[in-house]
Order: C-alpha cells, then sequence, then structure tokens
C-alpha cells in the first residue's frame, strides 16, 4: 500500500486497485492467500484467490469454524438451502453447513423434499421416512410423489398413494417385494 509516496509496511487490510480487490499483508499484497479469511476493515470474510477477492466464486468454502455459503466471493449468512461441494450436496442454515441436519428437509431452491444424514443429502437411502407431515415414499434421497404401492419400515409393510402413506387404506394390496 503506498501512502504520500511511500509503502506503508503498517498496512493490513484490503485494497483496491483496477484489477480488484487485494489482500495487503505487511503493506504489500499478499499473494499466498487463498480460500476463505476474515478483513478486519471491511468487517466480512471473503474468499480469497492468490491474494485476490474471487469474486466468480460461488459454492461452499471451509474454514476453521465450519464449511460456509460463499456467494460472489462473501460468506452469504443469509442464505438457507442446499449447496453442493466435492463432498456431496449439504444442508446450509443461515450460510453454514448444517451437519444437525437428519431425516426429511425441504429445499426451496429446488422444490424439493430431500432425506438428509449427517447434513448430507443421503441419495441411497430408498424407504420409507417420516416428518411433521406424515410418513413418505423415498427414493433416492427424495421424496417420490409419484410412488403407488407397498412400503416397508420398522413397523412393517404399509401401502403407499402418492409417495405418501395412506392410513386409510383397507384391503388387499399387490406387494411387488414378494
Amino acid at each position: 500500500k503506498i501512502t504520500n509516496g511511500t509503502v506503508d509496511f503498517g498496512y493490513n487490510q484490503l485494497a483496491l486497485n483496477e484489477y480488484g480487490w487485494w489482500k495487503i499483508t505487511n503493506g504489500t499484497v499478499d499473494f499466498s492467500t487463498n480460500g476463505l479469511q476474515f478483513d478486519e476493515g471491511a468487517d466480512k470474510w471473503f474468499y480469497f484467490n492468490n491474494g485476490a477477492i474471487d469474486r466468480s466464486y460461488t459454492g461452499l468454502a471451509e474454514n476453521d469454524y465450519g464449511w460456509w455459503k460463499i456467494t460472489n466471493g462473501t460468506v452469504d449468512f443469509a442464505y438457507n438451502g442446499i449447496a453442493d461441494n466435492q463432498y456431496g450436496w449439504w444442508y446450509v442454515t443461515n450460510g453454514t453447513v448444517d451437519f444437525s441436519a437428519n431425516g426429511l428437509q425441504f429445499d426451496i431452491g429446488t422444490d424439493t423434499w430431500w432425506y438428509f444424514n449427517g447434513g448430507a443429502i443421503d441419495f441411497s437411502y430408498t424407504g420409507l421416512a417420516e416428518n411433521e407431515y406424515g410418513w413418505w415414499k423415498i427414493t433416492d434421497g427424495k421424496v417420490d410423489f409419484t410412488y403407488n404401492g407397498l412400503g416397508l419400515n420398522e413397523y412393517g409393510w404399509w401401502y403407499v398413494s402418492n409417495g405418501t402413506v395412506d392410513f386409510s387404506f383397507s384391503g388387499l394390496a399387490l406387494n411387488q417385494y414378494g
């Protein structure tokens, strides 16, 4: 950082030039700054790539405090929904991955009910799962509203109509499982 024609070696904040915002450490651009870093001057968390704020980055990034949703290079504390990274699709609450998310959760962005295990969508789960709205048929990690037939859970076999257990059903039903 240049102040009055000389390098200000005490400057440790962000600086702007025609190429973007840069992390300055001891008066010089810190090209080794990568990933999530907090800037005290801006009082914000930014995603850096080789010393510059990477405004093109939108996704998940990890730091010592957890996994965070990044939108255009900044932690998005207002984000609620799902986001993906190399490890899977995750349930995000207030900008951070919620590893306590289990069972059925609705994602407004995909307009889909997903089955979560430890915060991640469990694409391997097929079966019945319960939430406050009832019991649902899950196929490959999401509610299958097209399913009509029998479903099995720890309480036995149930008739499923349009993806939900139909507790009013009585009679015979074909069991495709034998």
